[in-house]
């Protein structure tokens, strides 16, 4: 983002660097450019479009020749020099840093020696709102309780104060029906920030197969669950009170907007 000022109330530093400019006419392009860091800068310079004329800019902090005519004689390559029409030459620097700001002169080769000054001031980019700084994350993990499945759904803030966090179960897209209490059990903690929701699969079988989800806002974490009829059999043949094995083929997947 760069932005155009007048010189009107100008520092003593940018004053100097303007009562650089020889010139019989005003400078018609912007004097004083300010950019913030990290953002491209263009300085630009008007010539008579009566004539062709050769430009040259240089950097008054250490007397550097940055370019002349369409060369470039820093090894900087940020710098660059464009000819944007018959008669306006702009100075390109591709990212700009704090460092660079200063003064900056384009010197005609007219009959008159004409120079421009351009005042470059690099900003430091703006604070980000408290708004932005508020994120969440959700996460959902699984595992197996005896003949339950467990499934963990922990939805973090930033923000210790916000317990206006509310969780959405779903299974295959479709809303998970919590008052069917002989199936499901869910129980809900909070504190400072932090919700974890535990949903609870009573006596798990492949029929409770699928895709589950816990969703808080745009952030949305999901788990398959597969239970493995085979090997529950092989378990509970082996040993009577062994616990309904749990495969999971995909690993949690987290999907986050910020």
């Amino acid at each position: 983002m760069q932005i155009f000022v007048q010189s009107f109330g100008a520092s003593e530093e940018v004053m100097a660097c303007l009562r650089q400019e020889r010139s019989r006419v005003e400078n018609p392009s912007q004097t004083i450019v300010n950019v913030v860091a990290e953002n491209p800068a263009y300085l630009h310079c008007s010539v008579p479009p009566d004539a062709e004329h050769e430009i040259a800019w240089t950097r008054v902090s250490d007397g550097a020749i940055l370019t002349a005519g369409n060369r470039t004689f820093t090894r900087d390559p940020r710098w660059q020099v464009s000819k944007k029409s018959a008669n306006i030459w702009v100075l390109n620097l591709r990212r700009a840093e704090h460092q660079d700001s200063g003064c900056y002169l384009c010197e005609i080769n007219d009959k008159h020696n004409t120079v421009y000054a351009v005042y470059l001031k690099v900003l430091d980019p703006p604070l980000p709102s408290p708004a932005s700084l508020q994120k969440k994350s959700t996460k959902l993990m699984a595992n197996m309780s005896g003949d339950e499945v467990v499934l963990n759904c922990t939805v973090t803030s930033t923000d210790k104060t916000d317990n206006d966090i509310d969780v959405v179960w779903t299974r295959d897209g479709n809303s998970i029906n919590f008052n069917n209490t002989e199936k499901y059990i869910l129980k809900v903690k909070r504190d400072a920030g932090v919700v974890i929701e535990t949903m609870r699969i009573r006596k798990a079988t492949m029929e409770d197969d699928g895709n589950y989800a816990c969703e808080h806002s745009s952030q949305k974490a999901s788990q398959i669950v597969h239970i493995n009829k085979a090997e529950a059999q092989i378990a509970n043949y082996s040993s009577p009170s062994a616990s309904l094995l749990l495969s999971m083929f995909l690993t949690t997947v987290i999907f986050r907007f910020l």
